[in-house]
């Protein structure tokens, strides 16, 4: 029965670790994405929306037309008014338009950012199943083998049977272990087909290194730049631009009380054929006999006070943020490295040395399912630091608004 368990396992093995045909590396996920994902229309929609609402802002109005006929004279008369006020408040626009040109680049280039990570997230947390299983199966194949040794010491009789059973149902454990982590790799290889717009039925097998940029001498999100300052963040950019958006229609509004007169230009003609056509020019100049314009402008204020304010208030968010994901980034980096070279390492020569033991018949079977034991742990706390080290470098790298 054991040995059809064994058999059964190293099928599931072959099965697992057989490469499939779509494989992917995260730089070309990282396209797949960009070219597949909704987000990224959606991202080039912002800042189309972006440049029409600055050119919304910078808008002439358009001449009026009136045409006034009188049957009893009879004549007619046709009159033009054209709006000037639009001059005095073209630097504000034009202000306005900038602003809002800039939030919309801004946004778009967050909204990339976050694709990115969202890629990046899902590549290497299916990078760190498929390593997780590895791991795994060579546990599984190890308490194996230590079956056969148990046997064969039964045999001689050196162990009991007991013993020998107990070695067993540890092999079993450890397969029950495995086809766990199978299960884990095979839903996180589906997350990451949906990163990449692909088909979940056959998702792709990420193929890369999950400690990828952890032995890089400086620290960063592994593009070879160095940490921005807090200014040059997406995020900030785009409560900057609000905020001179902001003050930009005040300083519109103040612009927009002052009377300014509209052009009028037309000319009548009718009536006595004896007389010429005659032209009119003028002026037409509202009063201000209702509203001045204070309303606009208290309005206009209290909107610019709440966007400096918020642009402030996301100044120190933000500036707490990049320190937060840059002390992350450098810790994680440390007890990735530290799980990696130093406690793996001790795991694996603790088991080993348990194993030969055994085998020599010179200890017990506890020691060794301690070790073997203390591997899966040691190995499991491995892949878990070396994926929160890719993910804190994933979530700097949208903070930073790198694709």
């Amino acid at each position: 029965m054991h040995t059809l368990a064994v058999k059964t396992l190293l099928a599931f093995a072959v099965a697992q670790g057989a490469p499939t045909r779509d494989s992917l590396t995260l730089d070309q996920a990282l396209q797949r994405a960009r070219s597949a994902r909704p987000r990224v229309a959606g991202a080039a929609a912002v800042a189309a929306r972006a440049r029409g609402q600055g050119r919304l802002a910078t808008l002439i109005p358009n001449p009026s037309a009136q045409l006034e006929t009188d049957d009893l004279a009879p004549t007619r008369k046709l009159t033009v008014v054209q709006p000037l006020s639009w001059l005095v408040r073209r630097p504000a626009d034009a202000a306005v338009s900038r602003a809002l040109r800039a939030r919309g680049e801004a946004d778009s280039v967050l909204v990339i950012a976050d694709l990115g990570r969202d890629v990046r997230r899902a590549f290497f947390l299916s990078l760190a199943a498929d390593e997780q299983l590895r791991l795994l199966r060579e546990q599984a194949s190890l308490a194996d083998s230590l079956v056969l040794m148990a046997e064969r010491r039964l045999s001689t009789g050196d162990i009991s049977q007991l013993e020998r059973d107990q070695v067993a149902q540890e092999a079993s454990r450890a397969r029950l272990t495995w086809w766990e982590a199978r299960e884990d790799a095979s839903v996180a290889r589906m997350e990451l087909a949906r990163a990449i717009a692909s088909s979940v039925a056959s998702p792709p097998r990420p193929v890369g290194a999950l400690d990828q940029g952890l032995d890089q001498a400086t620290l960063d999100t592994g593009d070879g730049r160095a940490p921005d300052d807090v200014a040059n963040l997406p995020a900030l950019r785009m409560a900057l631009a609000d905020s001179a958006a902001a003050a930009a229609r005040l300083r519109s509004a103040r612009w927009a009380q002052l009377p300014v007169p509209n052009l009028l230009a037309g000319g009548e003609w009718g009536g006595d054929p004896t007389l010429p056509r005659s032209t009119i020019l003028g002026f037409s100049v509202p009063v201000p006999l209702w509203s001045q314009g204070r309303e606009a402008v208290a309005e206009a204020r209290g909107a610019a006070a709440e966007e400096a304010s918020r642009a402030a208030e996301a100044r120190l968010t933000l500036a707490s943020q990049l320190l937060a994901a840059e002390t992350r980034l450098r810790e994680s980096a440390g007890r990735a490295k530290f799980a990696r070279d130093s406690l793996m390492t001790e795991a694996r020569r603790v088991r080993a040395g348990a194993v030969r033991l055994y085998e020599g018949g010179r200890t017990g079977v506890l020691p060794v399912f301690e070790a073997l034991r203390g591997e899966r742990d040691v190995a499991r706390a491995m892949v878990r630091e070396l994926l929160a080290f890719q993910e804190a470098r994933a979530d700097l790298a949208a903070l930073r608004g790198l694709p």
